[in-house]
């Protein structure tokens, strides 16, 4: 492994690697699918409240709002200055009206802050903690350096009654239109990604298992150490390997997004020998791939770059789904004829535009996909009846 993709591990491990990003950008037509897969509207099932701040309030102090978001969507609280924090209690205390919240209210004693975590957080310090003292107000100046227990009960009041409005998600909401509504009104300042949505929408036992292979180190290997733990990138990688590997590509309907969810979803499902099958055919997949293309794994290769080009997802889901599934001799044999192997994929890089299309541009495309994978296949064939 090269020495900027160095490893650091530890007991509370989130891996980082020490190298920028290297991953080239999936360019994929938004609307291009948009009605390949339509909703059923009766199953969005958003309740729509409008109680007093207070009720916020209470749940922040039982603890039956998780704002402790780090833990399901890597998104921090408490991002907000002071000075930010006081303006919105004072946007409050004037009856300005605030923007609503979504909650994930599938576990009544548990909601998950879709949106308005800063928000949240910023009343959780002035009215449960009561860390935060007032500055830099705008309309109140005699407000400021006061905290909760400063105000007048009138004040206090004021904030406890103001209302609010809220959209609950709730229970039966089926999982691929959660996340399709996660994904349209997360606004904060830091957009999810699908990853980080998929992560939260399947926490325990699918979300430890995509961030185990996220972590093997063979698959840093043979990615260069390139692929960033931020915005869930890596774990994005190991999901779209499984969503292929478990669910194959005769199924597969230009909707990678659920897809990747319905794998995350199967994870429940499968045993802990199951589990174990799937982290060692990932593990050889990834030494393969080493063993046969070394630093330029899951690149578009060919002989007239003077730098190695980035990893390209659709290469990486291609090679390593069909590597997967390689016995034993299989892959012996393959790595022997590494020479071949390298050949092929570059000669079907430059002449077979179909497959390059298939791994550049509308990449989750169902023919495209299938274009991919078929290809890989038949280098592989072809090499092992060499």
């Amino acid at each position: 492994m090269p020495e900027d993709a160095q490893i650091i591990l530890d007991n509370s491990f989130e891996t980082q690697y020490l190298a920028q990003d290297d991953v080239e950008v999936e360019k994929n037509d938004p609307d291009l699918f948009l009605m390949d897969r339509p909703f059923d509207p009766s199953k969005i099932n958003i309740e729509t409240k409008t109680p007093s701040l207070d009720t916020l309030i209470k749940r922040i102090e039982r603890k039956t709002i998780q704002m402790d978001t780090d833990s399901y969507f890597q998104r921090k609280d408490d991002l907000w200055d002071r000075v930010k924090q006081s303006r919105l209690i004072e946007s409050i205390l004037i009856n300005f009206p605030l923007p609503a919240f979504f909650f994930d209210a599938s576990e009544d004693n548990n909601w998950l802050v879709v949106d308005g975590l800063q928000r949240l957080s910023s009343i959780r310090n002035f009215c449960v903690e009561k860390t935060l003292k007032l500055t830099n107000l705008e309309f109140l100046e005699k407000l400021n350096g006061k905290g909760w227990d400063d105000l007048p009960q009138d004040l206090q009041r004021n904030i406890e009654e103001h209302q609010v409005v809220i959209y609950k998600i709730l229970p039966g909401t089926p999982t691929d239109v959660k996340f399709n509504i996660f994904k349209r009104i997360n606004t904060g300042g830091l957009v999810l990604e699908p990853q980080e949505i998929r992560h939260a929408l399947f926490q325990g036992k699918p979300a430890s298992f995509i961030q185990k292979l996220a972590r093997n180190l063979s698959f840093v290997k043979a990615t260069g150490g390139k692929i960033n733990v931020n915005r869930m990138l890596d774990r994005d990688f190991a999901n779209r390997f499984l969503a292929f590997y478990l669910l194959g590509i005769d199924d597969y309907n230009s909707d990678l997004d659920t897809y990747m969810s319905k794998a995350m979803a199967a994870i429940n499902n499968l045993s802990d020998n199951e589990l174990q099958d799937i982290d060692r055919n990932f593990t050889k997949a990834m030494d393969i791939a080493f063993e046969i293309f070394g630093d330029k794994s899951f690149r578009k290769i060919n002989d007239e770059q003077q730098r190695i080009p980035p990893v390209n997802k659709a290469l990486f889901d291609a090679i390593s789904t069909r590597f997967a599934f390689l016995k034993e001799n299989e892959a012996e044999k393959l790595i022997t004829n590494k020479d071949l192997v390298i050949k092929e994929l570059k000669n079907s890089l430059i002449f077979d535009s179909d497959f390059f299309t298939s791994i550049s541009s509308s990449t989750n495309d169902r023919l495209r996909v299938k274009r991919r994978h078929n290809k890989i296949d038949s280098i592989i064939e072809k090499v092992l009846n060499k």
